[in-house]
């Protein structure tokens, strides 16, 4: 299996900001899951914002990234759409990690799914056709059914 871990977050709520809250989760990819926040009713949730390009971003990464993905403080990741044929599906890599990150959106991106790919950062465009070209759906299915709702605990 290449894809090794798994994270599904969507809109819970409609507010300006676009966040989206984690509801699935195969648990375990700490460079996400050590994000978790305490919220002002006193439930620890795991959420990001979709942003387009922050302006601290280089002018390079704001040439090419389409997107990026922050926690409303610090960047995870850009995102990258490639191919004009499959805009919502996407990749990146996760901040401060040689990790590739791969990415599935909803119409309207109210709903995202991260698949990541632990230590395969270089190699971003060739998962990213494999993922395109449907040679990572059994890896997908699998990792969609090991998933649990998210538990803050």
């Amino acid at each position: 299996m290449i894809l090794t871990d798994y994270l599904c977050f969507e809109e819970m709520r409609v507010i300006k900001s676009h966040r989206l809250d984690c509801t699935f989760s195969t648990g375990g990819y700490e460079p996400i899951e050590s994000k978790k926040k305490i919220g002002r009713d006193k439930v620890i949730r795991l959420y990001c914002y979709l942003t387009g390009i922050p302006d601290s971003f280089s002018i390079n990464a704001k040439r090419k990234a389409d997107m990026a993905i922050t926690d409303g403080d610090n960047s995870w990741s850009s995102i990258y759409t490639p191919d004009a044929e499959n805009p919502l599906m996407a990749f990146g890599d996760m901040k401060g990690t040689d990790d590739a990150l791969l990415f599935l959106f909803s119409e309207g991106y109210k709903k995202m799914e991260v698949f990541v790919i632990r230590g395969r950062k270089n190699n971003q465009n060739m998962l990213h056709t494999m993922f395109v070209d449907g040679e990572l759906d059994e890896d997908i299915e699998s990792l969609r059914e090991q998933a649990k709702p998210f538990n803050a605990d």
